[in-house]
């Protein structure tokens, strides 16, 4: 694989996954508002959150596959002793693999309160 490839896919491995959580949480905040507004009798929430927490988990889980694969890729380097790109990329790359685990976490934990709290009620 050739540096700049792997230089995309660390990218792609650090920033998917903090994506995929914002999008989820504007998404599912809009969508709850537009549920509990005076025109959203239509709308149901929970298959709408389902939707936005089982999307977002799975892109998730590809971020977390892009950055596992780039880690693999530069197995010989360290960040501590060789310079960039590569000791950089492989930097990225370990913080892409915590920083999504604990992202699916985030999306998981707030999807399943979404599902189980009442969208709508008094104050």
């Amino acid at each position: 694989m050739t540096l700049r490839r792997l230089a995309v896919l660390q990218w792609v491995g650090l920033l998917a996954g903090a994506a995929a959580w914002a999008v989820q949480f504007l998404a599912g905040y809009w969508i709850t508002q537009a549920e509990c507004g005076s025109g959203g009798s239509r709308l149901a929430n929970d298959p709408w959150q389902a939707g936005l927490m089982a999307a977002s988990a799975l892109c998730v889980a590809g971020a977390e596959a892009v950055a596992i694969t780039v880690v693999r890729r530069t197995r010989g380097t360290s960040y501590a002793t060789d310079g960039p790109p590569l000791g950089r990329i492989r930097f990225f790359a370990l913080a892409a693999v915590a920083a999504n685990a604990a992202f699916l976490m985030i999306i998981l934990l707030s999807g399943v309160a979404a599902l189980s709290a009442a969208a709508c009620r008094q104050a």
